[in-house]
């Protein structure tokens, strides 16, 4: 379906667009198209994916490591697949699965390397996303090179969290196991880091507190 006003006011605000003079936009993406999604329907996974980059126009979507990690979610404005664009691979890092009833849009990689050489400042506001996803792959890295478990559950919360919460979708058991710590030793790490004023918890959401954010 061709996409709505609302659709492209969004994309006007996502990284990617905000170089683009906002009146030409809709002449820009007059041949992109809006997809729906059921809930729990797989968008991409290590073997099915699309040589595109996904936008997020409505709803929510969870990406997961294996079948159970949650990483992190996507709402409406967050975008997926670009470090799979242009690499010649056979296989996607995580599997994208919709949460709620989700609209896309997906950017072929033909047509970004045309939105490149219109707007060039585009590719750089591209390049700079990458770069901001290298950086979380560090962190993630280093949360499970960690010298205690304290820093190993600190720094996974670092990489999952979405404005400072991080939302612990699947128990704390579960994520004990993700982390391969017992599930003790994982609540002595957050009562350790709450006790120090690092996090706040509230059931299965914990709240980064503004320190720890700055020194992330």
């Amino acid at each position: 379906m061709p996409l709505s006003p609302p659709h492209q006011n969004l994309l006007s605000q996502c990284f990617l667009f905000r170089p683009v003079p906002p009146e030409t936009l809709p002449a820009l993406t007059k041949n992109l198209s809006a997809e729906s999604c059921s809930p729990g329907e797989v968008i991409y996974s290590p073997t099915r994916f699309r040589k595109a980059m996904g936008i997020v126009l409505e709803g929510r979507l969870a990406v997961l490591k294996g079948q159970d990690l949650l990483l992190k979610t996507l709402d409406p404005g967050h975008c997926f697949g670009a470090a799979a664009l242009f690499p010649p691979t056979e296989n996607y890092v995580t599997t994208i699965r919709a949460q709620t009833p989700s609209t896309l849009v997906f950017l072929p990689d033909h047509w970004l390397v045309s939105l490149f050489e219109t707007y060039p400042q585009t590719a750089v506001a591209y390049i700079t996303f990458l770069s901001q996803r290298v950086r979380f792959l560090n962190r993630k890295i280093d949360s499970f090179t960690a010298p205690s478990v304290r820093e190993t559950v600190l720094g996974h919360l670092l990489t999952i969290h979405q404005d400072g919460v991080a939302e612990i979708a699947g128990g704390y058991s579960r994520l004990a196991n993700a982390l391969n710590i017992g599930r003790a030793s994982l609540y002595r790490a957050l009562d350790s880091l709450e006790a120090e004023g690092r996090i706040r918890r509230e059931g299965r959401r914990i709240f980064l507190i503004e320190d720890t954010l700055e020194g992330d």
